[in-house]
């Protein structure tokens, strides 16, 4: 009977992601975000896979807004609202290619830069790792390093996550699908399976 319990409540917790462990989440047509989620990280690291598929495709109403980074994945900062300090990753559709790019929000200004180009429905590793002076952004081995003003902010910093998000300042102009998988649940997931059913037979 504990065991049956045990699975029920592993599987409950698991229904909204897939069988290759990626949890999809949608930006509707006509809005900025993806939904409301509110999650804090355990550490100053995050490491997870993405994908973008085609509806990452997209044009904008206004020319100049096609520059903008639309977001991915990533955490607030020092402790503050992400509009004042945070790192992300995000994409932007020019040149019909889509480019992936860093997101930083510092003093409540932002500035972004590309990283590289990508392609739809292919999974990408990324890991965002804070360090002193440093937000070391690993995609599939490849390392960006973009500058971080501690300005006084020491010791443990309370941060939380950030989610699919489109804009900018126009909203999607389609449903955007995005798939990333939370290394963190993965680990949690394969330890909590080992503890029950495997050391409790």
């Amino acid at each position: 009977m504990k065991k049956f319990l045990i699975l029920l409540v592993f599987f409950s917790c698991t229904k909204e992601v897939d069988d290759f462990g990626f949890r999809t989440y949608v930006i509707p047509e006509g809005e900025h975000s993806s939904g409301s989620h509110f999650n804090h990280p355990t550490n100053s690291r995050i490491s997870f896979d993405f994908i973008l598929d085609e509806s990452a495709i997209y044009q904008t109403e206004i020319p100049e807004n096609q520059h903008d980074v639309n977001k991915i994945y990533g955490f607030s900062d020092f402790g503050v609202r992400h509009q004042k300090y945070s790192i992300r990753l995000g994409w932007r559709y020019l040149n019909n290619k889509i480019e992936l790019c860093w997101l930083r929000h510092e003093e409540g200004r932002h500035t972004a830069a590309t990283i590289r180009t990508i392609e739809p429905d292919v999974s990408y590793n990324a890991t965002i790792d804070i360090k002193t002076f440093y937000y070391v952004i690993t995609i599939d081995g490849d390392t960006t390093l973009v500058r971080r003003r501690p300005e006084g902010n020491w010791g443990l910093i309370k941060r939380y996550y950030l989610y699919p998000y489109f804009g900018g300042n126009e909203y999607a102009p389609h449903d955007i699908t995005i798939k990333i998988k939370e290394w963190r649940n993965y680990y949690y997931y394969l330890y909590f399976y080992y503890q029950y059913f495997c050391l409790h037979r």
